[in-house]
């Protein structure tokens, strides 16, 4: 049933009817939680296709209940913020956080501090999403006092994507933490906010035992001290992990021509096969997409090799140059929670490049392109459109470019690709006033 459907039936006085359509708006919600979540990652939207497709029917069911007013925080939210259910969970927090009380806050702040870890992830995904006002003023006394190291961590990590900096004595003391979940979250919260993080703590991640440590200083130190972190990039290049991972995707937004060449070499090492492919798309340069191209028949990696070549070149794999997968052919997967936005997984929804076809596309428009040039998406990189291709490009490929927005500003704009598309859209509309600020020296000078 249409949100605006059940809107009018609430104001029926059939009690057993307002439960009912009150029960379906909140099951239609949760699955829709799915559906978006899923779209804020896809090659199939972008920003303004998530906005106006799956965020928008979620938050038509998220506003019928809203309307439900008390009943609704009554007879599901409270009962289903303890549930294992983890799109229960999210649905009833957003409800609590929007229309609640205080002590219905509270209500959803005791699961963060003492809840079971399913309904415990799902209430953080709610904080960083809430649009309640006055929200951090709960959350920073959680970082700043003594909290139980895995609540300081959730908690920096909402602040995060919220926009909202904990504080730079606060984030000093999280850098400094002895527990890794903890300081993994504060070099998160330090990329979004260098100016306010220890640079010294920033740098003592590099020397963690976890790779996803090192990875996290990696991309938060290049702004405060460059030089080191490059240096460390190069030595993490042929690592196995997320570190190694983080350092070849840096080193391809780096944006010089040096970078490919250091980069090519490790397609030849199946282990680091499939992100070296997605990092050289982010690179620009002909002499990456032309790395790509022996891959584009393979059967696992080839749709990911034809993503890289289209950031490149600006090919749209549809029509004749693409195909859908078949049932039988491979298709490799990649957890929903081992997913980010600056690797959102090798690609099982992509689809499937027609080789003859792509290579008849190159050979009709090389002679257009100069070596000696970045581009993204056939076009010349610039600040502009760094900034445009955020708005327009598929959602799967802009982690990569909000990175790389935040170092060539010193940390200065941001475009937080996990929260509302709303959100993302004033955070645009900032950028595209400030494109004078956006360096475009390649990084590594």
């Amino acid at each position: 049933m249409m949100p605006h459907r059940r809107a009018l039936l609430l104001g029926r006085p059939d009690a057993r009817l307002h439960h009912e359509v009150l029960e379906d708006a909140f099951s239609d919600a949760c699955f829709l939680v799915l559906q978006w979540e899923r779209a804020l990652l896809s090659p199939r939207y972008t920003l303004a296709e998530v906005m106006h497709g799956p965020e928008r029917r979620l938050r038509a069911h998220l506003g019928v209940l809203e309307t439900g007013g008390p009943e609704v925080l009554a007879r599901m939210a409270h009962p289903f913020i303890q549930e294992h259910d983890s799109e229960k969970v999210w649905v009833a927090s957003l409800l609590l956080l929007a229309r609640g009380t205080d002590k219905d806050v509270a209500a959803v702040l005791e699961v963060l501090q003492r809840g079971e870890e399913a309904p415990r992830r799902a209430v953080v995904r709610a904080l960083e999403l809430s649009e309640r006002p006055g929200l951090v003023t709960h959350l920073r006394p959680m970082v700043e006092h003594e909290a139980a190291p895995d609540v300081a961590a959730a908690v920096l990590h909402v602040l995060t994507v919220r926009g909202e900096s904990p504080g730079a004595e606060a984030l000093a003391r999280a850098l400094a933490h002895p527990t890794p979940e903890v300081r993994l979250a504060a070099l998160r919260a330090a990329r979004r906010f260098p100016y306010e993080a220890d640079a010294a703590g920033v740098t003592r991640g590099l020397d963690s035992v976890a790779p996803e440590l090192r990875a996290a200083a990696l991309a938060a130190g290049l702004v405060q001290d460059p030089r080191t972190m490059w240096r460390a990039c190069h030595d993490a290049l042929e690592a196995p992990d997320v570190a190694g991972r983080t350092a070849r995707l840096l080193l391809a937004i780096g944006g010089e021509a040096s970078g490919v060449e250091e980069l090519t070499p490790l397609l030849a090492q199946p282990a680091l096969r499939a992100d070296t492919l997605w990092a050289l798309g982010f690179s620009g340069h002909v002499a990456a997409a032309e790395a790509c191209m022996p891959w584009l028949d393979d059967a696992s990696l080839g749709p990911l090799a034809a993503e890289a070549f289209s950031t490149v070149t600006g090919l749209k794999l549809e029509g004749r140059t693409a195909r859908e997968r078949e049932d039988e052919e491979e298709n490799e997967t990649q957890p929903e929670d081992e997913r980010t936005p600056t690797w959102p997984g090798p690609g099982h929804d992509l689809p499937v490049p027609v080789v003859a076809e792509v290579e008849r596309w190159w050979a009709e428009r090389r002679k257009n392109f100069n070596a000696s040039t970045r581009y993204l998406a056939g076009q010349p990189f610039t600040a502009a459109r760094l900034v445009e291709a955020l708005e327009v490009r598929p959602m799967r490929g802009r982690g990569p470019l909000e990175l790389e927005l935040a170092l060539r500003t010193g940390g200065l704009l941001s475009v937080e690709a996990r929260t509302w598309t709303a959100v993302q859209r004033i955070q645009l509309q900032a950028a595209h006033g400030q494109v004078a600020h956006v360096r475009m020296r390649p990084l590594t000078t």
